[in-house]
């Protein structure tokens, strides 16, 4: 039975997986990430992780982290851990661990999951959105996971949508949908301070009218992404796609796309729950 590695880096947590081929989990870690400390004690944490899982014969590692690593090996756009910014991640990791690692972006790893054993299974061509403190995004394409020139395609949440940023820093998606930037505006209006779920499940009229916003900015991005890709569906995981109503969400893309591209693009919720991306990263080495 072959055995693979999964580590996913987030913001706030390292979740590590040991799996079969099945992703049937073997052992399971979960550390605090740490990310206000310095570089070196963050990359020591993963490496911590992995050595925790590299239990007898693994075939492969493979780890999810925010941004992208360019053809020079450096990782770019890594708002939530900003010392990794430019620094050559996996290959200081393959140093410390002394073996060959995968790395992809988190949100690529979350759909290759969804399309291997969750609610993209059988689609060839499907968008995964990640709705969490920032926006993350990845495609399949042709059944294939779409990278681009350098490994940084379909990050969805730096795309413009708005010619203003409200205040909060650029026009993209992001600043608009990503949790942090919800959770910010929302004070900003009204002095209070609220969690993004907490404001889509409140009956306060600021939070239901700044809900309301976040619904029509989606809308928006999403029909352009499916006037780009015509895919035949978008899986949404992170924390805040729990909240979202899925027929509401398509009913306003429905509204400001093109309907013979939209009518039949489905809007579903991920099927394997928070640990999505850590099975897409152990996804990495048994792709090669």
């Amino acid at each position: 039975m072959k055995r693979y590695v999964g580590i996913d880096v987030g913001g706030t947590k390292i979740e590590g997986v040991l799996v079969n081929e099945k992703l049937r989990v073997l052992k399971r870690i979960r550390i605090p990430t740490e990310a206000d400390k310095s570089r070196k004690h963050v990359v020591g944490n993963v490496a911590a992780v992995a050595r925790q899982l590299m239990i007898g014969r693994v075939n492969g590692i493979g780890i999810g982290a925010p941004g992208f690593e360019d053809s020079s090996g450096r990782m770019e756009i890594v708002p939530n851990i900003p010392q990794f910014e430019k620094f050559k991640l996996r290959q200081e990791l393959e140093r410390i661990l002394d073996r060959k690692l995968f790395l992809e972006n988190d949100a690529n790893c979350f759909i290759l999951a969804e399309h291997r054993a969750g609610a993209a299974m059988g689609m060839e061509n499907v968008l995964g959105i990640t709705l969490g403190t920032g926006l993350g995004g990845g495609a399949i394409v042709d059944g294939k996971l779409f990278r681009g020139k350098d490994g940084g395609a379909a990050h969805f949440g730096q795309m413009i949508i708005h010619p203003s940023s409200d205040g909060l820093g650029r026009q993209d998606l992001e600043s608009w949908c990503g949790g942090r930037n919800i959770e910010e505006r929302f004070f900003r209006r009204t002095g209070k301070r609220m969690s993004a779920t907490q404001i889509f499940e409140s009956r306060d009229a600021a939070a239901k009218k700044l809900a309301e916003e976040v619904y029509h900015r989606l809308a928006i991005g999403f029909a352009n992404l499916i006037a780009v890709f015509n895919p035949e569906g978008i899986v949404l995981g992170g924390t805040i796609s729990r909240e979202i109503d899925s027929s509401k969400l398509k009913g306003e893309i429905d509204r400001h796309g093109q309907r013979p591209l939209t009518k039949g693009v489905k809007i579903l919720k991920n099927k394997l729950g928070a640990s999505a991306g850590v099975f897409g990263a152990a996804c990495l080495p048994m792709r090669g």
